[in-house]
């Protein structure tokens, strides 16, 4: 229908404009009613305790009397408190991604900071967070190295949301995500327990990062995978998927000593 076509095209430049001239307009204005309620809960708090603190003292037994209306209203602004640190959070953990995102140039990047900047973005999938047991290991002593946060960013999200749709498709839905370093390597594991990927497909893949031949994978393997270890490759990483019953790995080990970045 014509219509239907005229509100596909509508909705692709509303998405177009979304990332770039939405979001920071919309974290801008989340921001600063957020930091207002959250100083002016911790405020409150702080006179409330001294408020009382004066009636004890200056009428010991009205206070008494009173004692559980003030305990109530205690803990009703203790909770006001906790749950304005969870929105902060969640606020935090959105405009991270988007600032990610919009990163230009090159930067000192730890890849660990980078990956939990991501698995705290993906709590905001519901499947994610409520269906999936999920294990974490993230080294935060890790080396760093220069890079674009933002295209690692982007990749990073491809693989995990790979691994994490493949788990929440399988009978155990576990999710395991690890990063660990030698002397040489920076290196992060992703697992899921999704089923066996064909050795066939997981070979063409491998072939084409190296070689820049091969067919495009087509029947397991996701075709954003590619895309996303192409820009991986770009780092001069050694990658490696390695698939058996129950369990699939993806293997990234990013040098850290002399890095280049291909031009774009």
């Amino acid at each position: 229908m014509v219509r239907d076509e005229n509100y596909q095209a509508l909705k692709d430049e509303f998405s177009s404009t979304f990332i770039r001239d939405l979001i920071p307009g919309i974290l801008h204005n989340f921001a600063n009613p957020l930091n207002s309620i959250m100083g002016r809960s911790k405020l409150l708090q702080r006179r409330f305790e001294e408020i009382t603190a004066k009636i004890i003292q200056t009428h010991p037994e009205a206070a008494d009397e009173a004692r559980e209306d003030f305990q109530r209203v205690k803990t009703e602004i203790t909770a006001i408190n906790n749950e304005s640190e969870i929105f902060f959070d969640l606020f935090r953990s959105l405009s991270g991604k988007f600032y990610m995102l919009d990163s230009k140039g090159e930067s000192r990047i730890n890849l660990s900071q980078l990956l939990t900047n991501e698995m705290r973005f993906f709590f905001f999938y519901l499947d994610f967070k409520h269906e999936l047991k999920k294990t974490m290991k993230l080294n935060y002593d890790a080396p760093s190295f220069k890079g674009n946060i933002a295209e690692l960013s982007l990749a990073f999200w491809k693989l995990i949301r790979f691994a994490v749709s493949r788990s929440l498709a399988s009978i155990l839905k576990e999710f395991y995500i690890e990063t660990t370093h030698d002397s040489k390597y920076v290196s992060v594991l992703i697992r899921d327990s999704g089923a066996v990927l064909p050795a066939a497909d997981i070979e063409n893949l491998l072939k084409q990062l190296r070689t820049n031949q091969g067919e495009k994978p087509v029947s397991v393997i996701d075709p954003g995978i590619l895309p996303s270890l192409l820009i991986v490759n770009k780092y001069q990483a050694k990658i490696n998927i390695l698939s058996e019953e129950n369990y699939s790995t993806i293997s990234l080990k990013f040098p850290y000593q002399s890095v280049k970045v291909s031009p774009e």
